[in-house]
């Protein structure tokens, strides 16, 4: 009893507590506000008590920078631990622990965090939710609200421009595993995003104008397995967060698009798929057809910085960086994020199976990396993290800078243990990863345009 009291003291160690042990600040920051070190391109250490910036700190040398955590002592971070991390660990994952990042644009483009900072106070929402400028046009870009205080405000922060490029071309690798361990499927596909409002590095900017009442256009192109090869998905995702997509596909045995119903967005999308379309991003439904509420906030496990995936040089299977592997469980870092907000959210679209979902969304970087899900009997159901990373690419269209975007993805089906995990690579034949490449809707993602680059 004595042990699960020690463990249980950290749940308790609150934004109020510090509130009430170091001071008068009750902003974003906990002894200064967070923006202010941000704007001068200063560490966050000096906004947040010791004590949650160093994990050694807050589990009294329980846990420290370098352990290994599996089953074995899974018990020590119970407690900071999204619900599906756990299970995972449980069953056979390991992480490693690092010491927590404190500079804010660690897996943020620096001229995503100028566009927070210049653009603050512009955000509004109205009485649906809906985001706006005080003006009453869509969001100009950065995060609009760079200090969240409810559930939709950091919702919103994270899913309005998840990468935080205008544009991103990704090429991703996938392996389908089942309970036993046993690759059943392998896939490789081509993933265009362009960002129709909000942009801060490609002209036009802030909105392209014709394509104003939109929020984002994707293409979606499967180059693996070969019974899909050529197959090509549009969504074009609204800005009216109410509405659900349009979704476009281009069949090859056909040489026709078709539109589809995006009702259908609960449905795996081929067999032993771990995740529905609704789960990309951490969450890829229309904001408001969900609900939101911020249930807590405190800190957490994270993923880290340095889970760079199969774009680093010379990785085993045994490094902790999401490594390339066949693996069901490849190895991964996490860290203590000193400011986490647990935002839980009900869905409202018929046909949805989730009665939950529960979303991380880290106060600091303003985005969520991971989620857990439950199952309409209130069962946990699924987990999935998005890792992020340096990626050895570098972006010159504001900044001269290093990439730091998407390297991996970890959906897992904790009730039939199957898991889909997703490494980006910078390069497959001659096409190869870009960010703010100025691609343009009318060139990639509409009808025409499938059928002008289709598969011939």
């Amino acid at each position: 009893m004595k042990e699960y009291k020690e463990l249980n003291y950290w749940h308790y160690w609150t934004r109020r507590d510090f509130l009430k042990k170091t001071g008068v600040w009750a902003g974003a920051g906990l002894i200064q506000p967070v923006l202010s070190l941000i704007g001068e391109g200063k560490s966050i250490a000096a906004a947040y008590p010791e004590e949650v910036l160093s994990i050694e700190k807050y589990t009294k040398g329980r846990v420290k920078p370098g352990m290994t955590i599996s089953k074995d002592n899974a018990d020590l971070v119970k407690e900071l631990c999204p619900e599906g991390l756990y299970a995972e660990l449980t069953r056979g994952a390991q992480i490693q622990i690092a010491a927590t990042t404190t500079r804010a644009d660690a897996v943020v483009p620096p001229y995503w965090v100028e566009a927070t900072l210049r653009n603050k106070g512009q955000a509004v929402l109205d009485k649906k939710g809906q985001l706006w400028t005080k003006d009453g046009k869509p969001w100009i870009g950065g995060d609009p609200f760079p200090e969240p205080k409810s559930g939709v405000e950091g919702v919103w922060n994270s899913i309005f421009n998840f990468r935080r490029y205008d544009d991103v071309r990704s090429i991703a690798w996938e392996l389908d595993v089942d309970s036993n361990g046993t690759v059943v499927r392998k896939g490789a596909s081509f993933f265009t995003r362009i960002q129709a409002v909000g942009r801060v590095a490609v002209a036009p900017k802030p909105i392209i104008p014709q394509y104003k009442d939109e929020l984002y256009r994707t293409i979606l192109s499967v180059v693996e397995p070969f019974d899909s090869y050529g197959l090509a998905i549009t969504t074009t995702n609204k800005y009216d967060a109410t509405l659900l997509p349009d979704t476009d596909l281009y069949i090859p045995t056909l040489r026709r698009t078709r539109r589809v119903p995006s009702t259908q967005r609960f449905e795996p999308p081929r067999p032993y798929a771990a995740y529905f379309a609704s789960d990309f991003d951490v969450h890829n439904d229309p904001l408001l057809t969900w609900s939101w509420n911020l249930v807590a906030r405190k800190p957490m496990l994270d993923a880290s910085p340095a889970n760079t995936g199969a774009r680093a040089e010379g990785a085993t299977k045994n490094s902790f960086i999401f490594p390339f592997t066949d693996d069901k469980f490849p190895r991964s870092t996490w860290e203590l994020r000193p400011d986490v907000l647990i935002v839980e959210g009900i869905p409202h679209i018929e046909g949805a199976p989730y009665s939950k979902k529960r979303v991380y969304v880290d106060a600091i970087y303003n985005r969520a990396q991971c989620a857990d899900t439950w199952d309409k009997a209130g069962k946990l159901w699924k987990w999935f993290v998005f890792f992020f990373g340096r990626t050895g690419v570098r972006d010159k269209t504001v900044t001269d800078h290093e990439v730091v975007d998407l390297t991996g993805i970890s959906f897992a089906d904790l009730q039939k243990d199957y898991h889909t995990n997703v490494w980006q690579l910078n390069k497959i034949g001659n096409v190869d990863f870009r960010v703010n490449a100025g691609f343009k809707i009318d060139d990639w993602a509409t009808p025409s345009a499938m059928l002008r680059n289709a598969r011939r």
